[in-house]
């Protein structure tokens, strides 16, 4: 993990545990589905670099099995067209329900989602984007979760 400025008050022979804990501490965590393993480790790799505690799952179902472990998550972004059951206004609908304080940001390369499927006060991202501004959209979501 490379985070700018993360030990800058301590010299390079001396790392403080309690300082450390408390910055990693400090990291959002961002639940990131989607199903195209490339644009997922793209991503995942973007919002890494930026400081993000970043956990992958391949589609909605992994997605919901890991919030039902009671990982503690700020963001969940998810695509919204994934093969499978369960897309992704389905997998927003349940976050919404059942954890209300995970904000959700929503990505497709497809049309944009009708009004009636946006009612879940969730962020929409139209692919392809570019990191600036994918770590800006996570970066408002995970200061509005907390």
């Amino acid at each position: 993990m490379n985070q700018p400025g993360l030990f800058a008050s301590v010299g390079a022979s001396h790392i403080d545990p309690a300082a450390m804990i408390e910055a990693l501490a400090r990291q959002p965590s961002v639940l990131l589905v989607e199903d195209d393993g490339a644009v997922r480790q793209a991503m995942a790799d973007t919002l890494r670099d930026a400081g993000f505690d970043v956990v992958e799952a391949g589609n909605a179902a992994e997605a919901i099995r890991l919030l039902e472990q009671h990982r503690e998550f700020q963001v969940m972004i998810t695509d919204i067209h994934m093969p499978g059951q369960i897309n992704g206004y389905f997998l927003a609908r349940k976050v919404r329900e059942r954890w209300p304080y995970v904000e959700v940001l929503m990505v497709s390369g497809y049309a944009a989602p009708a009004r009636r499927d946006l009612d879940l006060d969730c962020d929409f991202l139209f692919k392809p984007f570019g990191s600036v501004e994918l770590v800006g959209h996570v970066s408002t979501l995970a200061r509005r979760a907390t």
